[in-house]
């Protein structure tokens, strides 16, 4: 998720939380009358005159359509966009145009990784951060993994995708988790190591 979209999320459930509150605040003072004093019957004149107008029914198809529309953005916003398929390198010259295929890449550097590391379930992403592609390699570890393991063959590959892509092109990252099972509570298990 990116942090403007991040942002746009906390500030509508902040808003929505607040105007929650302020009902329920405006109901308890309507019951108890703390602050102000109310009717003790509503009239809902008003309300069927505006239902039984001839424009009420386009007015709320209207509505009705802007909300459908306004929430399959938001539900396409949240969807999961695969990274880049591919990368122009800097070594492209008028003469020819050079590209990688970053998700091969991306699986590669993944096998590579469950080789050389106690992981399991090791699998290749890609991501475009700035400028740069990113191939990142998620796992989970295993129980008995011993630190210094992981952390060689995290040198080793972050070395082996420098000396492909030496111009900076492309750049490596792994996200650890821990070893797949049924979570009751929640919580994050996850190590990220650039």
């Amino acid at each position: 998720m990116t942090p403007r979209l991040r942002l746009l999320d906390r500030t509508v459930c902040l808003l929505l939380g607040l105007a929650l509150v302020a009902i329920a605040l405006l109901a308890f003072d309507w019951r108890y009358g703390v602050v102000g004093t109310y009717a003790d019957a509503l009239s809902t004149t008003a309300a069927v005159d505006v239902v039984e107008s001839s424009w009420w029914p386009w007015a709320f198809a209207a509505g009705a359509l802007v909300l459908a529309l306004l929430a399959l953005a938001w539900l396409v916003a949240h969807l999961r966009r695969p990274g880049p398929g591919s990368e122009r390198l800097d070594a492209s010259d008028p003469t020819g145009r050079l590209e990688v295929d970053l998700r091969s890449a991306a699986s590669a550097v993944a096998e590579r990784f469950a080789e050389l590391a106690p992981v399991a379930h090791a699998r290749g992403t890609t991501e475009q951060r700035g400028r740069h592609a990113l191939l990142v390699v998620h796992g989970h570890v295993d129980p008995a993994a011993d630190a210094d393991a992981l952390a060689e063959a995290t040198a080793t590959c972050t070395r082996e995708v420098a000396a492909a892509f030496p111009d900076d092109d492309v750049r490596f990252r792994v996200v650890l988790e821990s070893p797949r099972r049924r979570r009751l509570g929640g919580g994050d298990d996850r190590v990220r190591v650039r």
